[in-house]
């Protein structure tokens, strides 16, 4: 076991995304990368593993009223994609949940154990999580020879589930009650052939699953496939995948991206996600400099799909060998990204930003690392057209911070389009201040997976509407004493808004994770219950990975696999939020005196609550447009939840009294 489990008093991150900041513009760091993608993980041959290690119990810890956490499967493997993660958890109708990982306890590069390490935590009860697997969930199966790599689940048939994972193609295993029993595989998937301009052999790999039906009886699988041409050189094909029997028979075809011929060398491998809700099918294909962030909608099981252009890229389609291509003003492009469909068949998507510039001819480009560089951007297929900046310039529609002036920066506000995720800043305020771009990590094995300084964000809409995304930043708060620990935080939006509450869950805050960094977050994307959303992220005390593109980890070390259940009254509660309403409470900690800003006058009752749930503190007040101040005096240290209720409208922060 990587750590004992303690209940403890956490610091508590976040800041409001309707208040506007004027800040300093702080300085970024600039490094060269390249254009083509060096992937890794596709299966090129089996291998036989017997490895058993020690069994362990799924630890569970619930810390607050609306917060759990489950370390469910501990791996040494940690490389889980070569950009981001997705459909690796699902949830069926009675509150169960499955969570995947690639999986080895092995501590050398051959990782010949390497699979599928699996967990289930039955009606959704946190505290009915299996054990952590001793070995990868292939090894319960007909075939058990078969080292395989990026695993993806989903349910499937009346109560069953499937699992797809590659090797040397892809592979699949079906079980009929998900959860238990033995699973029946493997079985093969064809690779493709016979396809309109093929000449290449592709092997598939880097698989995504979802499914479709009444009885999700209908099979989408989306993967990539990389090989060499006659001159060398790797050329990377998307494909969609579909079977309506069960897998008995396969629709292998290119992608939907084949229509506009974006169907090779425009995105790469684990550059897409799906996500299914009824017969609506939606796969979105972003962090492509020589494409769009695009998705693909089908409300008829995939038989035909709609394009939607989510970020127009102004240099689509050209050669970075022609002297056309290069641009001498920076800009904002898409890096990981995240695509949930809602009970309604709203399409919701999340993209993390970064920013570059194509200056010179060739493959090379330069990347700019900093705060003023970050960002999460959110979109949904209501919209009318694909995100624009409001000045017009298409470098800037991805750009969260704005320019007033020569020295200052402000937080954007646009109605097309609206962040949900950045880097918060400190507790007690600071924060253009105190960021230090020099402390954030960015050796070449991260580059692809965290080129956005916020990654790996993770969408998550219930059957009322309301949107969660967690994501992956630096901690200001936390450092390794050179560089800063990644954090998983959560945002909120509720269904009737179109205003994001930033960072309002922080996942690593208790003082089990202080020495922790949390990478390749996942979630459900279609949680069963109003105001109840599932995380899972990999955890490390390692900055760096040990496998991977030029891998900077020296050692392998035990990540943990952890599921987050999350409980939130930031969103849909009975109360209906009134529009324009603004509540930020600080400073965070506090010792005196809290302050409330309220963008509006009100009459308000504000609620002091400890972690016991018990109401510890009661006052009414009138709420004046501007700053507030409540003593705090008769509070004790520790962490309470400060409720402010006014004009219909109730939002609850977590203070910490020092």
């Amino acid at each position: 076991m990587k750590k004992v489990l303690l209940l403890s008093l956490g610091l508590v991150m976040g800041f409001s995304a309707f208040a506007q900041n004027k800040v300093v513009k702080a300085e970024k760091a600039s490094f060269t990368a390249s254009a083509t993608k060096t992937v890794v993980g596709n299966e090129m041959t089996s291998s036989t593993a017997n490895f058993a290690p020690q069994s362990s119990q799924s630890v569970v810890v619930s810390r607050y009223t609306n917060f759990e956490e489950a370390e469910t499967m501990w791996t040494n493997y940690d490389l889980q994609s070569n950009a981001f993660v997705s459909n690796r958890m699902y949830q069926l109708d009675n509150g169960s949940v499955a969570v995947t990982a690639t999986f080895s306890h092995e501590t050398n590069q051959s990782a010949s154990d390497r699979g599928t390490g699996y967990n289930f935590c039955a009606n959704g009860d946190m505290g009915s999580w299996l054990e952590m697997p001793e070995t990868r969930a292939e090894a319960n199966a007909t075939g058990n020879d078969l080292r395989t790599g990026w695993p993806t689940v989903a349910p499937y048939g009346a109560n069953g589930e499937i699992l797809v994972a590659h090797s040397a193609g892809l592979t699949f295993w079906t079980r009929e009650t998900a959860g238990e029993g033995q699973w029946d595989g493997p079985h093969s998937i064809p690779n493709p052939t016979g396809l309109e301009g093929q000449a290449l052999d592709f092997q598939l790999s880097w698989p995504r699953v979802a499914t479709s039906g009444e009885n999700n009886d209908i099979i989408h699988i989306i993967a990539a496939a990389q090989t060499p041409d006659a001159t060398g050189t790797n050329v990377t094909a998307q494909f969609y995948i579909r079977s309506t029997d069960g897998g008995a028979t396969w629709e292998v075809n290119w992608a939907p991206l084949f229509e506009e011929n974006e169907h090779i060398d425009v995105y790469s491998a684990d550059d897409y996600a799906i996500s299914t809700n009824g017969s609506t099918v939606a796969i979105l294909y972003t962090g492509s400099l020589q494409g769009h962030v695009l998705i693909f909608k089908s409300t008829d099981d995939g038989q035909t799909w709609e394009r939607r252009i989510v970020w127009e890229n102004p240099y689509a389609g050209i050669d970075w060998n022609d002297p056309a291509s290069v641009y001498t003003d920076t800009m904002y492009g898409p890096a990981n990204g995240s695509v949930a469909v809602g009970y309604d068949g709203i399409v919701h998507v999340a993209t993390s930003v970064y920013e570059y510039q194509h200056s010179e001819v060739g493959d090379t480009y330069t990347v700019y690392r900093g705060l003023s560089s970050d960002g999460i951007a959110y979109w949904n297929d209501t919209k009318e057209g694909p995100i624009t900046a409001l000045n017009g310039n298409p470098h800037d529609a991805l750009r969260l911070w704005v320019g007033y002036g020569d020295d200052t920066m402000g937080h954007r506000v646009d109605d097309s389009i609206a962040f949900c995720g950045w880097i918060p800043e400190n507790p007690d305020g600071t924060y253009w201040n105190s960021f230090d771009y020099n402390l954030l990590y960015g050796e070449t094995d991260y580059f692809y997976a965290m080129y956005g300084a916020s990654a790996y964000p993770s969408l998550a809409v219930d059957p009322q509407g309301n949107v969660a995304m967690a994501y992956s930043s630096p901690d200001l708060t936390r450092t390794n004493g050179a560089f800063y620990y990644r954090t998983v935080y959560v945002s909120y939006k509720d269904a009737d808004s179109d205003k994001w509450n930033i960072a309002s869950d922080n996942m690593f805050e208790d003082f089990i994770h202080l020495m922790d960094e949390g990478t390749a977050v996942n979630a459900v994307a279609t949680p069963v219950n109003n105001n109840e959303f599932w995380f899972s992220c990999q955890s490390d005390d390692m900055l760096g990975f040990y496998w991977g593109n030029e891998a900077s980890q020296p050692n392998a070390s035990t990540n943990i696999i952890y599921v987050f259940k999350v409980s939130s009254e930031y969103v849909g509660a009975e109360e209906t939020m009134a529009k324009d309403v603004v509540y930020n409470v600080y400073p965070n900690p506090a010792s005196e005196f809290i302050c409330i800003q309220s963008s509006m006058d009100s009459n308000a009752v504000v609620t002091f609550s400890n972690l016991a749930g018990q109401t510890v503190k009661v006052v009414n007040m009138d709420l004046t447009t501007g700053d507030n101040s409540i003593s705090i005096t008769d509070l004790n240290s520790g962490v309470y939840f400060c409720t402010v209720k006014a004009n219909g409208y109730s939002h609850t922060s977590k203070v910490v009294v020092k």
